[in-house]
């Protein structure tokens, strides 16, 4: 075919209307999987590329997201953060848009900025506190947000993220059955103590409640000592609880630093001390860290993030949806059988 393909082209290629070739560009849900199969494949035959600049000008949309980080608690930055704003920028353009990273440490300020100034589409609200001013604000000015967390309420808003609950009770049941009774837990800040990061909130609390349904004692540090320097998190858990057989990390930094704080104190695992991490399945595999682990897959929770936004944007009145992505454990034998 000779000249420019155009959407007509790809019409007819599909044997469906130009209509239904844009709904399909535009990631609109309302149309069958398998016909937007169809004419993405029509558009793979004949080469058509999208161009996103002039779509955002006929359709007066910026293509372009915005991802709020929280600054205003002083949260730490880390691998995981690191690595969650390069998937979720590399899922946004694969979709067509640009990512407006945005850090001002008044979030609510910065919402209604943003959304005034018409610079983006749809946002995305990282770091979520259980308690968010961000949340309200967001659904107060009207525009399509996923929130990467889970708050204490969501205001009717989109949510995705690691099913921490499930974490929690696949790492105690390992414990438990490994005859276990008492773990403690190296645990990440929570800023501020039961109002700050949902995750670290809800998988404490998922925790407790599945260490006492299974009878064991769950040792967690005060919480003036969550945010010691990551080595010293776990020296002090170690030197606080002696008589724990097992310890579960939870804090990324402190994941990394795990294998050489053990080694400069003489601590075998698991022959002196069973060990379990939770940490991102890139940070595990890069930095080599050998203990037993939930693998949270940071891809897929970006992905299902982007996409949950897609649709969002595609389709603002449509219910609101939680999705909490389960995890898989990794079982390199780092938690051993108590001894009776």
């Amino acid at each position: 075919m000779g000249g420019v393909t155009t959407i007509t082209d790809v019409a007819r290629e599909a044997g469906v209307s130009k209509t239904t070739v844009s709904y399909v560009i535009s990631r609109n849900p309302r149309i069958p999987e398998a016909t937007a199969n169809r004419v993405r494949e029509a558009m793979n035959r004949l080469g058509y590329t999208v161009n996103y600049a002039a779509r955002a000008l006929s359709t007066a949309k910026t293509m372009t997201i915005g991802l709020l980080i929280n600054e205003a608690d002083g949260l730490s930055v880390s691998l995981t953060r690191g690595a969650y704003l390069c998937k979720l920028s590399d899922y946004a353009r694969a979709q067509g848009y640009d990512l407006l990273l945005m850090n001002n440490r008044n979030g609510v300020s910065a919402i209604r900025d943003v959304v005034s100034a018409r610079k983006v589409d749809g946002l995305i609200l990282m770091d979520v506190l259980r308690e968010d001013p961000r949340v309200a604000a967001a659904r107060e000015t009207g525009i399509p947000t996923v929130l990467l967390g889970v708050p204490s309420d969501s205001c009717g808003l989109d949510q995705v993220d690691t099913d921490f609950g499930r974490a929690a009770h696949e790492l105690v049941d390992l414990f438990a059955r490994q005859g276990h009774r008492e773990v403690a837990v190296v645990h990440t800040a929570e800023v501020p103590e039961e109002t700050g990061a949902n995750y670290a909130v809800r998988f404490r609390q998922a925790l407790l409640e599945e260490t006492a349904d299974k009878g064991l004692v769950l040792d967690v540090p005060p919480a003036d000592e969550w945010d010691l320097d990551p080595g010293e998190k776990l020296r002090a858990v170690l030197t606080r609880f002696p008589r724990a057989t097992g310890v579960i990390v939870d804090d990324d930094n402190s994941v990394i630093s795990a294998p050489q704080v053990l080694m400069e104190l003489g601590v075998a695992v698991p022959r002196d001390l069973s060990v379990a991490v939770v940490a991102p399945d890139v940070v595990r595999t890069t930095m080599r860290i050998p203990y037993t682990a939930i693998d949270i897959n940071l891809p897929a929770v970006a992905e299902r993030t982007v996409e949950t936004l897609m649709r969002r944007i595609a389709d603002p009145s449509g219910p609101a949806v939680t999705q909490l992505v389960s995890q898989p454990l990794t079982d390199l034998g780092s938690v051993a059988a108590v001894q009776a």
